[in-house]
This record gives C-alpha cells, structure tokens and sequence, in this order.
C-alpha cells in the first residue's frame, strides 16, 4: 500500500482504534490514555507525510520507559486496570511496526481485543452504546481496509453485516450456559468501600456522605413494602466507644438471635458489596444463597468481590431482636472509657426519675426534643469530650451525633447499647416499580438491650428530633441536601425529574436482565420456555434449535433480495467482485468503457476476456432490438462465472453478441 490508496485505507484503522479507547480515559492514569492517542496520531501524520517508520529497535526501546512507568503507577500489570493499560500501550506502539496489510489486520484485530475492556469498569447502557459503536468503527475500518469498496459503499456492508449478526448474537447469549459468577467481574486494583461507609463511626463520618447521591443498592418488593419509617438497611453493627468514635470489636460470637414480631415482606437486591458486606431489611430472616451472617445480624460476602450480585431475602420489618446476654457481655455492651462528666450527671439525673429501662430511652429521647437540639448538616466540629459538648454546648448534629449520644446515656445508665450503620428510606421509581437507595441515605441509629424483653430494640433518636427525615428523607429534612442542577442551582424542572426516573428505571432494566442475566436467572427462563428444568447439554440444544429459525432469518431475506435480481444484474455484481480481487475497485455508475479502462492493469490475456465480456454485456444491454434472449443472458453469465483474473480462464469467449 502506497499513497494515496494507503491513506483511505488505513487512516480509518487509527481512526477506529481512537474512538474504541476513547472510554478508557475515564478508568486509567490520565498519562497512559495521552500517550497510546499521541501514538496513534503521530503514527496518522507519518503516513500522511509518506515518512519512513522508525526503526524497529528503537520502537523496543521506547516501549520498556512506558512500562517501567505503568508499573510504578499501578504496582501490577495484570488485573483491570493493569491489564486494560497494557493493552492499550501495546496498541499504541503496535501502529509503529505496521508495514504490511497483515499488520494493519492484526493491529485491527487488537481493536476488537480492546473494546471489550472499558465493560470492566462499566456496564451502564452507556457503556454498550459505546460498545455497538466501537464495533461499527471497527467493522467499518476493516471494510475499508480491504479496499475493495469505496467508503459510503463500505459503511453500508458493515451496517449489513452487524445487523444480520444481531439474530446470532442474542441467541448465543440468552442459551450459552452462564458462568457461576458476573461475566466481567473481576477486582479493582484499590479496596476502596463503594457505598463510602467507614470501618468506624465519628463525628462527620455520614454526614459527609449526604452530599454524595451516587446509588448504592435498589429494592424490589414482591408485595407491598413495608411502611417508610421501617425502611431500616442494616450494613454494619458498632459495639465500642473509645471515647471519641465507635469500633466493631465483636462481643457476641454466635451469630443469630430470634426476631419476634413485625411484618414480613419478601424482597429482591441489587448491590455491589462494599467490601464484602451487603445491606439488609432490618430484622433479616434465613441468610441468602452465597452470603454468610455475622453477630447482629450482619450480612456479608463469603468471599469478598466488587462485582454486583442479586439475591432474594425475608425479613420482618419492626420486629424484634431476642438475644440473651450472659454476664460478660451484658457488662461489654455498658463498658465506657473515662470523661464525658456531665453526661454521666445527666444520664443518672434522668435515670433517677425513670421507672424502667424503657422509660429511660423514651426520656432521652424527649429531651432532644425538647431541649433544642438541631439536626444540621454542618455542625460545629466536636474535640476531646464530644458527648459533653455535643450535649451541653454545640446541640447541632446529624445522625452520627444523636446516635452516638443516645448510646453514651444508654449505657451511663446500666443499658446496653451499640450502634448500627447503614441506610434509612429510599426513593421510588414509579417506572421502573422498584426502590432506589444511595449514599445520601447512610444512616446511624441505636439498638438498646432491655432486660423485660431479653431483646434489643431499634431506638432511632434522629426521629425525636427530625421526624421528617424518616418519614420524608434526607432531602426534606437537610435543604442543603436537596438535588440541584449543575453549576445553576435550584431544584432540576419537574420534566427533568420526569426523565431522570426513565432514564434511572432503564438503567434498572438493563442491569436487571442484560448485566445481571446470571445463571439463576438463565435457568428461570429456561424452565419458562420449557427448554428444560435445568440448563444442560438437552436444553442448550434445544435452545439453539428454537434460535436457529431466527438466526436463519436475515439470510433468507438476503437471499430472496439476490434471487429477485436479473441475471444481467447478478453478472454485473459478480464481474465487479472479481475485478475488486486484484485491486481494481469500480463504482456502481461506471460504464463499460470506463471499467475497462480502470482495468489497464490486468495482464493482457485478462484485459481481453474482459473486453470481450463487456461488449457482450453492452449488447445485451443496450443495443439488442427487443429483449435479449434469455439462452444469450445465461451464456453470458456463465462466462462471467469463468472470468477469474490471475488465473487462466478455461471456456471460450462469450456468444450471445450482436
């Protein structure tokens, strides 16, 4: 390839490679994505330039400082992000070493490699829509790169081929067995928690979550779903206070309690675990298929991923936790480390004129409701005894604050207490019919052990100051909280928010059925479709044999379209393809004359057959008086059929002239 011919044939190949990488800024050092786009434009501007390549030991050379580099930056270069990276430096420094067509191909072939990788960060709709166009770019560069079309002629037979490939696509991947876990689940390269929870509980650690209204989980009912103040998503259980935060130290070592009461509601998740744990309906029933339950009631991950998983649960929503305490952990739960003085002197003050253990709580609650205590977004920075500032001075706190309060006095009090994190409340998507919950919803409340019950009791003393916030949400009760339109401020246009609840319930869909299409729900439609109780060789069978009748569709139109064709046209069609083997490409409005001349190339034996076969065609086709003979059409065509540049034609020179 030379000139002019190289460009319009490999200039798209660098063009499809750029937008195929394109998504892959977004997930990778910002360097890497510079360097592999510099690469291929410099590579572009050599060849427009018609400059020699250099050589191949320095493109050796230069590959080792990049790597070095990789390697510093991400510590690995196998994994997502490392992976992803070296593919994409290779690409780049593989458009160095092309010099001939099969190189061109194989660095197409790489592309194809490549635009797989951005699904491993991402599988919105978003993301596959960049997907079909990366393959559309791609499928496009290698039409052109074959050279046998123009482009416009070329974009026509891609968009052709992809759409009679979509049949087979999705049959293959509504039958093909199913992997045990998420197709593209594979680990990040930091641990980060993906909710944002942290390991512990202090002043500001929720608060500053609120802001932040990235989904975390959605919630789909299959019944009515309980009422909104029970919309209680336990993730993670805090049994110490070191005076300043609540840790996890782990008092009870077995791992379940009896819940008693409540309302039972059976309910399906969609979560990407953080750090193994998963959220669930406060009190959860019998622990879910590839998850395992720690003390409190926690759930988590048998093996820790950050692929999203779906799993079904039972709870009972306001029920109680019956769990006895021996003496040990009795004096665990109401263990406090020195200081918080006055706290101490107004938890025994209030326990003086309480009767039980639950009349108590119900005082302490109503005085944060009394004593003016304000729930706010940004309190005043709490140091060295926050209790006793909170209480006494600041009384303006979020959730964090109250529920670390309420614990305190609980336990300066003889109760034991501890601390639960998760989410409260949600918000529901009427198109989509399902619930949606997000970091703005972290939460923190309190469960206290009373002795009349042998249970611990759900006590969220936010309610006592801002009931709005559990019956509303955050966004009711915090203005500051409310979702706001970019750069503009002020509440989005309820259009806006009309879109958004599509655009979220589609999101749903297809995480739903095309991201989350695991084998459970593989095996689900296969009994539907009474292909088999389980997904087996038989049913795999037979799925295929069903698919097969739409797969086969698209072909017979194909070939009912070229069966409606006159033989005159299908012989045109055919010298054409013949003529585009040995590089000689014509348009569909030239003449005869003018492919003839496009022919000059043609060896001279050739270049007569094909005179020959055009003369004939011309009489054929515009100088015969009346309609020519269809014995003299089909003479013609099968000498077409026998017309093979390169190769010695056996047969004689066409009849049916004149």
């Amino acid at each position: 390839m030379t000139g002019g011919d190289a460009l319009r044939r490999v200039l798209p190949v660098l063009a499809a490679l750029a937008v195929t990488a394109a998504p892959l800024a977004l997930h990778l050092p910002g360097w890497v994505a510079a360097l592999s786009a510099a690469m291929l434009l410099a590579r572009g501007v050599l060849l427009w330039q018609q400059r020699q390549l250099p050589p191949r030991w320095l493109v050796a050379l230069a590959v080792v400082v990049p790597l070095v580099l990789l390697w510093l930056t991400l510590r690995t270069l196998v994994g997502r992000e490392g992976g992803s990276a070296l593919l994409l430096l290779l690409v780049g420094f593989k458009a160095f070493e092309t010099f001939s067509l099969r190189d061109w191909r194989v660095l197409l072939a790489l592309g194809f490699f490549l635009a797989a990788t951005p699904l491993l960060f991402d599988q919105s709709p978003l993301a596959a829509a960049w997907l079909v166009q990366s393959l559309l770019c791609l499928t496009w560069a290698m039409a052109a790169l074959n050279g046998r079309q123009p482009l416009l002629a070329s974009l026509r037979t891609t968009l052709q081929a992809l759409l009679f490939s979509l049949p087979l696509m999705l049959v293959l991947f509504v039958v093909m067995p199913r992997l045990p876990g998420p197709l593209w689940g594979m680990p990040a390269a930091d641990e980060s928690a993906n909710s944002g929870l942290a390991e512990d509980m202090a002043p500001g650690s929720i608060s500053q979550l609120i802001l932040n209204h990235e989904p975390v989980f959605t919630a789909v009912f299959a019944g009515p779903p309980p009422p909104r103040r029970d919309f209680y998503w336990r993730v993670m259980l805090f049994d110490r206070f070191d005076g300043s935060r609540w840790l996890n130290a782990g008092a009870l070592t077995e791992p379940r309690g009896q819940t008693r009461g409540g309302i039972p509601v059976s309910y399906t998740l969609t979560v990407v675990p953080d750090k193994g744990r998963v959220p669930v309906l406060d009190l959860p029933g019998g622990v879910a298929e590839g998850l395992t339950e720690r003390a409190g009631m926690v759930w988590q991950q048998a093996r820790a991923s950050d692929a999203r998983i779906r799993f079904r649960a039972d709870s009972r929503a306001g029920a109680l936790l019956v769990e006895p305490l021996d003496a040990m952990q009795h004096a665990f739960y109401r263990f406090l480390p020195a200081g918080n003085e006055r706290a101490l002197a107004l938890a025994a003050s209030i326990r003086a004129r309480s009767r039980d253990d639950e009349a108590y709580i119900r005082a302490v609650l109503e005085h944060f409701r009394l004593e003016s205590f304000r729930y706010t977004l940004s309190p005043p920075p709490l140091s060295g005894a926050i209790v006793d500032q909170f209480l006494f001075e600041t009384r303006q706190g979020f959730c964090e604050h109250y529920a670390s309060a309420l614990a305190f006095l609980a336990r300066a009090a003889g109760i034991p207490s501890r601390v639960v994190v998760g989410y409260q409340g949600g918000e529901y998507n009427s198109a989509g019919e399902f619930w949606q919950i997000r970091s703005s919803d972290a939460h923190a409340w309190v469960e206290v052990w009373l002795a009349s019950r042998q249970a611990w009791w759900r006590v969220d003393p936010t309610a006592a100051v801002s009931p709005d916030r559990i019956e509303r949400g955050v966004e009711q009760a915090v203005p500051a909280a409310r979702t706001a339109m970019p750069m503009l401020g002020g509440r989005p246009p309820e259009w806006m928010l009309a879109l958004r609840q599509h655009w979220l319930a589609a999101n749903f869909a297809w995480q739903q059925w095309v991201v989350g299409y695991d084998a459970g729900r593989q095996r689900s439609l296969f009994r539907s479709l009474g292909l088999g109780q389980e997904v087996d060789v038989p049913a795999v069978l037979k799925g295929l044999l069903a698919g097969a009748v739409l797969m086969v569709m698209p072909f017979l139109w194909w070939w009912r379209q070229q069966a409606k064709r006159e033989p005159l046209q299908q012989g045109w069609l055919l010298l054409g393809r013949r003529l585009r083997r040995v590089e000689v490409v014509i348009a569909p409005s030239d003449t005869p004359a003018e492919v003839l001349l496009r022919a000059a190339s043609l060896a001279e034996a050739e270049h007569g057959q094909l005179a020959a076969l055009l003369e004939a065609y011309a009489c054929l086709r515009y100088r015969t008086s009346g309609e020519a003979s269809p014995e003299a059409v089909r003479c013609w065509l099968r000498a077409v059929r026998c017309f093979r540049p390169g190769r010695a034609m056996n047969g004689k020179t066409p009849a049916g002239r004149g």
